[in-house]
Protein backbone atom coordinates (compact mmCIF):
# COMPACT_ATOMS: atom_id res chain seq x y z
CA UNK A 1 0.00 0.00 0.00
CA UNK A 2 2.73 2.51 0.93
CA UNK A 3 5.03 3.37 -1.98
CA UNK A 4 7.49 5.37 0.09
CA UNK A 5 7.84 7.58 3.12
CA UNK A 6 7.50 11.24 2.15
CA UNK A 7 8.11 13.37 5.21
CA UNK A 8 7.83 13.78 8.95
CA UNK A 9 5.79 16.77 10.08
CA UNK A 10 7.05 18.78 13.04
CA UNK A 11 4.90 21.54 14.53
CA UNK A 12 6.88 24.59 15.65
CA UNK A 13 6.25 27.94 17.33
CA UNK A 14 8.42 29.97 14.96
CA UNK A 15 9.02 28.69 11.44
CA UNK A 16 11.94 31.00 10.67
CA UNK A 17 13.94 30.13 13.78
CA UNK A 18 13.13 26.42 13.51
CA UNK A 19 14.25 26.39 9.87
CA UNK A 20 17.50 28.10 10.81
CA UNK A 21 18.05 25.60 13.64
CA UNK A 22 17.49 22.48 11.48
CA UNK A 23 19.64 23.84 8.66
CA UNK A 24 22.52 25.10 10.79
CA UNK A 25 22.49 22.27 13.35
CA UNK A 26 21.81 19.26 11.14
CA UNK A 27 22.95 20.53 7.75
CA UNK A 28 19.55 20.18 6.08
CA UNK A 29 18.62 22.38 3.15
CA UNK A 30 15.29 24.07 2.48
CA UNK A 31 13.74 23.24 -0.87
CA UNK A 32 10.22 24.60 -0.51
CA UNK A 33 8.30 27.06 1.61
CA UNK A 34 4.56 27.62 1.41
CA UNK A 35 1.47 28.95 3.13
CA UNK A 36 -1.94 27.35 2.71
CA UNK A 37 -5.48 28.37 3.54
CA UNK A 38 -6.60 24.72 3.49
CA UNK A 39 -4.61 23.89 6.63
CA UNK A 40 -4.14 27.48 7.91
CA UNK A 41 -0.37 26.95 8.20
CA UNK A 42 2.91 28.15 6.87
CA UNK A 43 5.51 25.46 6.34
CA UNK A 44 8.83 24.58 4.80
CA UNK A 45 10.31 21.33 3.60
CA UNK A 46 13.91 20.37 4.30
CA UNK A 47 16.01 17.49 3.01
CA UNK A 48 19.62 16.41 3.02
CA UNK A 49 20.18 17.42 -0.61
CA UNK A 50 17.78 20.36 -0.67
CA UNK A 51 15.79 18.58 -3.37
CA UNK A 52 12.31 17.04 -3.27
CA UNK A 53 11.88 13.30 -3.73
CA UNK A 54 13.80 12.11 -0.69
CA UNK A 55 12.68 11.69 2.91
CA UNK A 56 12.08 15.18 4.28
CA UNK A 57 11.22 17.14 7.38
CA UNK A 58 8.22 19.47 7.12
CA UNK A 59 8.29 22.26 9.68
CA UNK A 60 4.80 23.64 10.28
CA UNK A 61 3.63 26.78 12.10
CA UNK A 62 -0.11 27.54 12.46
CA UNK A 63 -1.12 30.93 11.09
CA UNK A 64 -3.31 31.62 14.15
CA UNK A 65 -1.94 29.94 17.26
CA UNK A 66 -5.05 30.92 19.25
CA UNK A 67 -7.41 28.99 16.92
CA UNK A 68 -7.65 25.65 18.72
CA UNK A 69 -9.96 24.26 16.04
CA UNK A 70 -6.73 24.05 14.01
CA UNK A 71 -5.01 20.77 15.00
CA UNK A 72 -1.54 22.33 14.70
CA UNK A 73 -2.45 25.23 17.01
CA UNK A 74 -4.18 22.85 19.42
CA UNK A 75 -1.07 20.65 19.52
CA UNK A 76 1.15 23.66 20.33
CA UNK A 77 -1.19 24.76 23.12
CA UNK A 78 -1.59 21.34 24.71
CA UNK A 79 1.71 19.53 24.13
CA UNK A 80 4.10 22.02 22.56
CA UNK A 81 6.48 21.65 19.66
CA UNK A 82 7.36 18.27 18.23
CA UNK A 83 6.48 15.35 16.01
CA UNK A 84 3.04 15.80 14.44
CA UNK A 85 2.58 13.37 11.56
CA UNK A 86 4.15 10.85 9.21
CA UNK A 87 3.36 11.37 5.52
CA UNK A 88 3.47 8.54 3.00
CA UNK A 89 3.02 8.29 -0.75
CA UNK A 90 0.45 5.82 -2.07
CA UNK A 91 -0.45 4.74 -5.60
CA UNK A 92 -4.19 5.33 -5.22
CA UNK A 93 -5.49 7.63 -2.48
CA UNK A 94 -9.15 6.63 -2.76
CA UNK A 95 -8.65 2.87 -2.79
CA UNK A 96 -5.98 2.88 -0.09
CA UNK A 97 -8.22 5.00 2.15
CA UNK A 98 -11.13 2.60 1.62
CA UNK A 99 -8.87 -0.36 2.35
CA UNK A 100 -7.79 1.21 5.64
CA UNK A 101 -11.42 1.88 6.55
CA UNK A 102 -12.28 -1.76 5.80
CA UNK A 103 -9.55 -2.72 8.29
CA UNK A 104 -11.29 -0.66 10.97
CA UNK A 105 -9.17 2.48 10.93
CA UNK A 106 -10.75 5.92 11.25
CA UNK A 107 -9.87 7.64 7.96
CA UNK A 108 -10.42 11.35 7.37
CA UNK A 109 -10.31 12.68 3.81
CA UNK A 110 -8.80 16.12 3.21
CA UNK A 111 -8.69 18.61 0.36
CA UNK A 112 -5.47 18.91 -1.64
CA UNK A 113 -2.90 21.52 -0.67
CA UNK A 114 -2.35 23.35 -3.96
CA UNK A 115 1.13 22.75 -5.36
CA UNK A 116 1.99 20.33 -2.55
CA UNK A 117 -0.44 17.38 -2.51
CA UNK A 118 -3.34 15.99 -4.44
CA UNK A 119 -6.22 14.23 -2.72
CA UNK A 120 -5.22 12.81 0.63
CA UNK A 121 -6.39 10.95 3.68
CA UNK A 122 -5.37 10.97 7.34
CA UNK A 123 -5.67 8.14 9.80
CA UNK A 124 -6.69 9.19 13.27
CA UNK A 125 -3.86 8.66 15.76
CA UNK A 126 -6.09 6.34 17.83
CA UNK A 127 -6.22 4.06 14.77
CA UNK A 128 -2.43 3.99 14.22
CA UNK A 129 -0.62 3.48 17.52
CA UNK A 130 -0.83 7.16 18.41
CA UNK A 131 0.57 8.44 15.09
CA UNK A 132 -1.32 10.63 12.61
CA UNK A 133 -0.60 9.19 9.16
CA UNK A 134 -1.14 11.26 6.00
CA UNK A 135 -1.42 9.42 2.70
CA UNK A 136 -1.29 11.19 -0.63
Amino acid sequence: MIDRFSHIGVVVNDLASATEFWCETYGLKKYEEYETDVEQIKACLLSVSGQPGEMSIELVEPLDKSDHSNPFAKRLATIGEGFFHLAVRVKDVASSGKELESRGLKVMYRDPVEGITGDRWLTHPKSSNGILIEGY
